[in-house]
């Protein structure tokens, strides 16, 4: 099992909804030791602002165009064309805090990184990417008020 942190710069203010939260983010090596197959098994949320936010976490198998922090979210149809799937965190996902809160979301999600074998011991894609998207309007305190957790396995 692996686990991998982002903690992605965002807007210290309010989204509308269907904005992307922060730029690309880059679980680097997720796929390292597992010749490019991994299963996505859990998708933790830590939210210092206890927004409580019901996000998508968008994930792609190659580096993509990401939209701009806080602009409506609006991949290319070729950029989805490398989209391994997308982890729904709704409110109650979370648990309360004073003034922090946190989502766990449990998952089954195979995922293929991309890359070319070449041969015995070949050479895969050992990243995964994805962006944030809100679907409400939440209001960071912090630019870092959000860090996404990738659980992994083969």
């Amino acid at each position: 099992m692996k686990e991998i942190r982002q903690t992605p710069t965002i807007t210290a203010g309010a989204y509308s909804a269907a904005d992307a939260v922060g730029g690309m983010l880059t679980f680097a090596d997720a796929g390292a030791g597992y010749q490019g197959d991994i299963r996505i098994t859990k998708v933790v949320v830590i939210d210092d602002a206890k927004q409580a936010a019901i996000l998508d976490l968008w994930l792609y198998s190659e580096e993509f165009t990401p939209t701009a922090d806080n602009a409506a979210f609006s991949p290319s149809d070729e950029d989805n064309q490398h989209c391994v799937g997308v982890v729904h965190v709704v409110a109650a996902d979370y648990g309360s805090g004073d003034d922090n809160s946190v989502a766990h979301v449990e998952v089954d999600l195979p995922v293929t990184l991309s890359g070319v074998s070449a041969g015995s011991g070949g050479l895969y894609g050992t990243s995964l990417y994805g962006q944030l998207t809100c679907v409400g309007t939440p209001t960071f305190a912090a630019t870092d008020d959000l860090t996404i957790v990738l659980v992994l396995s083969t």
